[in-house]
Formats: structure tokens, sequence, C-alpha cells
């Protein structure tokens, strides 16, 4: 019997123990797991905010052959369903974007025509955080009003008009000197951003900035620098960057533009490190010319007379300079594909979000963004994403431009890769593919860079600013115009399978843009724009 009570003990002792470490584990891992989950859901249900409640739909898939209780946990299934499916889809585009292949990769360059890959190659110049605080206008005592109006009587007394600077019809090409001076004084104005400045330091400011770009650079001139300001003034004034953008911030970018190029000697990054020039000696291959650029820059601001800074306190001088040095070196175009990267994720991650807002601008009449789409902008890193796109799409903006403006900015820059070919040539240095004044066609040279340069960057920037749409059919438009030029001019006419194959890319490409559009956009709201 002593045998028989003691097996019954530990029996009973097992079944204990057992209990017990049933209920440990369930506390230990079952609890926290299923918390997790719950987590996780709820932290997938914020992020696809705009997922919509699949009772309707299920309900009347059951409403024929189901029961109330089958219709609610078929309703409730599709929802766990569904919900799941988008965020694996959604994990996917990211995933592609992140870690498949860059925007051109390797494969797909070396399937493009030679003279694709030199558009590519001479457009990169290679050889072969705080809170956002909307602190308003007040506090600084400024009258926006009278500076507005004060401003615009500046622009019609030098013979300018204020439909020509609200248009992108304006071209600093055509205008003279003192023109030219008014129109980027009217860009970098207080009623344009809210930072009070001295108007006479300003002055100074933009003279001797004038002074440092090089005048005999066909292309990286001063007539450039206004072109890319009065980019980033309209681009700041259509997209409602007031509204996410802080003071400091929106001045920041608008001077940083008259300096981008300041120094510029009509030479690419490429040349400079080929040819181990001083300033790619001086910033060891990095940027040279961006680094020049911001250097140029403050050293200008350093001067009292040109002090246009001196009205900020410390902390608004350090982020108006971070933020200045970040835009310039995003100019370099080797930031280029990393940007389009950048602000493709942007937009996936919060698709619903940017597809609800672009619905939003289409019914207004004014420049307007849902307030989602505002909060998600005010973030730190997307404001920096967006002062960063704001001045690299200004300062490429020449292919989205009416053609007549388009054409003339091609010619130039086009001559300025001549002269650094022709450079090349007597130094006995490679000479870039595009650079050779003999055997670039022009017109499908402007093809190719619309296709593979410019429009991947306008086609995401859209849909994250809807307000940039109009530029992406102006630039579709000028491809056009470039095919029937190159089909006209050409010293040796295309042939008829020449001739399918660039009209094939086109149609590509416009196609593409289809596809970036949420709903078809109304084509009197691109107008106005």
């Amino acid at each position: 019997w002593m045998n028989i009570i003691l097996l019954l003990i530990v029996m009973i002792l097992m079944i204990a123990f057992s209990l017990i470490l049933s209920q440990s584990v369930s506390s230990i891992v079952l609890t926290p797991l299923e918390q997790l989950l719950t987590q996780v859901r709820q932290m997938a249900s914020t992020i696809f905010q705009s997922v919509t409640d699949m009772e309707v739909v299920m309900k009347e898939e059951a409403k024929d052959d189901r029961s109330e209780e089958s219709v609610e946990d078929a309703k409730k299934f599709g929802n766990e369903t569904q919900l799941l499916a988008k965020v694996v889809q959604k994990l996917a585009v990211i995933s592609e974007i992140t870690m498949n292949k860059p925007v051109l990769d390797a494969q797909t360059l070396q399937n493009l025509a030679e003279g694709d890959r030199a558009v590519i190659s001479g457009f990169q110049g290679t050889i072969q955080d705080t809170e956002f605080a909307d602190r308003g206008d007040v506090e600084n005592g400024l009258d926006m009003e009278a500076i507005e109006l004060a401003q615009r009587a500046m622009v019609e007394n030098a013979g300018l008009s204020m439909e020509l600077i609200d248009s992108w019809n304006l071209n600093p090409l055509e205008l003279d000197k003192a023109r030219n001076h008014v129109a980027a004084m009217y860009f970098c104005s207080s009623h344009n951003h809210g930072v009070e400045f001295d108007s006479v330091v300003m002055g100074n400011f933009l003279s001797d900035a004038e002074c440092g770009y090089v005048k005999s650079a066909p292309y990286h001139n001063w007539f450039h620098a206004v072109d890319t300001t009065h980019g980033v003034y309209r681009m700041l004034q259509l997209c409602a960057a007031d509204a996410y953008l802080t003071r400091e911030e929106r001045y920041a970018v608008l001077v940083s533009a008259v300096c981008h190029d300041i120094g510029h000697p009509g030479l690419n990054n490429g040349f400079l490190i080929e040819t181990s020039h001083e300033l790619a000696l001086r910033y060891n291959d990095k940027s040279p010319l961006e680094n020049m650029h911001c250097s140029k820059m403050f050293e200008l601001v350093g001067q009292a007379r040109c002090n246009i800074f001196s009205t900020l306190s410390k902390t608004q001088y350090h982020e108006v300079r971070k933020v200045c040095v970040e835009a310039i070196l995003h100019t370099d175009n080797a930031q280029h594909f990393s940007m389009i990267k950048d602000v493709q994720m942007l937009y996936e991650v919060n698709s619903d979000l940017w597809d609800a807002s672009r619905n939003l601008f289409l019914q207004e009449d004014e420049p307007c963004l849902a307030q989602e789409a505002i909060d998600c902008l005010r973030l730190p890193d997307n404001r920096k994403l967006v002062v960063n796109l704001t001045l690299h799409t200004s300062d490429i903006s020449n292919s989205m431009k009416p053609f007549r403006i388009s054409r003339i900015w091609a010619w130039q820059v086009l001559e300025e890769f001549f002269v650094q070919g022709d450079a090349e040539a007597r130094l006995g240095v490679p000479v870039q593919a595009l650079n050779d004044r003999n055997t670039v066609n022009r017109p499908f040279s402007q093809v190719g860079f619309i296709e593979f340069l410019v429009s991947p960057l306008i086609f995401a920037a859209m849909k994250i600013l809807p307000a940039t749409e109009h530029l992406a059919v102006q630039m579709l438009m000028n491809a056009r115009s470039w095919q029937k030029q190159w089909e006209a001019e050409g010293k040796v006419p295309p042939s008829d399978s020449d001739k399918k194959l660039l009209n094939e890319r086109i149609i590509k490409m416009e196609n593409k843009f289809r596809t970036c559009q949420a709903g078809k956009s109304p084509p009197e709201k691109l107008e106005r724009n």
C-alpha cells in the first residue's frame, strides 16, 4: 500500500506542477505574444488608415445564402485577411524600392544605347532635426501685406509683370541685369517666407552673389541661379509649403537657390576628379563643386554688408545654415536616384493618405493638401526631404518649362558640355560621351535626359506634391517636341525602325505618367497652375 500511496502522491504532484507550468507559460509567453500581435495589428491599421471597413462588401457577398452569424464571421475574417494582404503588398513594394535594385540598375544601363548612357553619365558627372512650429509672422512684427505691395510695385516699376513672375514663362536669359536683380529680390522677399531682413543687405548679397558666378560659363551662370530661385519660389507657392515648412526653412531654400552654383567653373565633378583639380583634392573627391558652393555662400554671408542672417537668433542661424548646406549638397546629381527612392518610399508608406490628399487638391480652387498629408510632411525628416526635393527639382526644371524656353536652356547646357569636351580633348583625358560636339545629337539627347533622369523624379514628386503634376505634363509635351525636331533636323534622317523605337519610349513614359495619377486630372486645373 505504501507504494500505491507514493505513486498517487507523485501523480498528483506531477499534475499540479503541469498546471502551474501551463499557467506560467501562458503568463510568460502566450499573453505577451497575444498583446504583441494586437499591437502589430493596431499599428498596421494606423499605417494603412485609409483601408475601409469591409463590412458592407462582406454582407453583400454573403447575404444570399448565409446567416447573420456567418456574415459576421466572414466580415471579421475578410477584414483581417484583406488588411494582412494590403500590409504584405505594401511591404513588398517598399522592399523592392529599398533592396532590389536602383532606379537605373547595371542591367538596365547595359541595355541602353551608347547615346542614352552618355546622357546619364554626363548628367551625373561621371567618367563612363526639430519639430515643426508654426510661429506665424506676428511675433517679428512684419506687415506682410505692406511688404508684398511694395515688392509688387518694385516689380512693375522695373518693367516686369506679376503675371510673368507667377508663371513658368519667365526666362532670366531674356532679362537685363536690373530686371534679374529685381526678380531675385522679389523671390527672396519676406512676404514669401516670413523672416525679417535688411533690404539693403539683401541687395548687397544678391549683387555680390552675381559677381561670384563665372560669366563665361554658358549654363551655370547667374541667369541659371535666378531661374532656379524662380523655380523654388513657384514650387513653394504652388505646393502651399507654408503649411508644413517653417519660415526659416523656406527662407533657407530660397537663398540657397541664389548661391547653389556660385563659382561654378562650367566643368562637372567628374572632370575635376579626373584632372586632380584643386577642388577635388580639397574635398576628397566628394561633391567638390557643391561643397565649394556652400563654402562660398557662407563666406559671402560672413561679410557684414551681405549678412542676410543677421536678424536671426543663434539657434535660428544654425537651423538655417544646416538647411542651406543640406539642400545645396543634394543638388549634386550623384544624389539624384537616392532622392527618387526616398520620395518613392515616403509615398508607398502612406500611399492611401497621399492619394486622398491628391483628390482633395483636385477638388479645390486653391492649393490645398489634406490635413493628414500636412501632418506627415511636418515630420522633421520629411521636411528635410521636401526642401532638398524643391531645390533639386528647380535646378533641373528646364525640361519642364514651355518648350521655347526649354530649348534655349538645353542649347546652353549642351554648349557647356561641349566646352568641357574640348578641354578634355586638349588635356588628353577621356572625353565624356555627352561632351563630344561632333557626335552628340542634341534633340535625341534631350529625350534621353527626360526619360532617364527628369521623369523618374517628377513622377515620384507629383505623388506627394500634386501641384507639380502640370510640370510632368509639360515635360511629356517637350519630349514629343524633341522627337519631332530629331526627325526633322537630323543630318542623317532616322530610319523608320529608329522612329518607332523612340516613339515607343515616349509612349512608355506617357503610360507611366498615367499610372502615377490617382485619378484623371482636370486639364483646366493643370493649366491654371
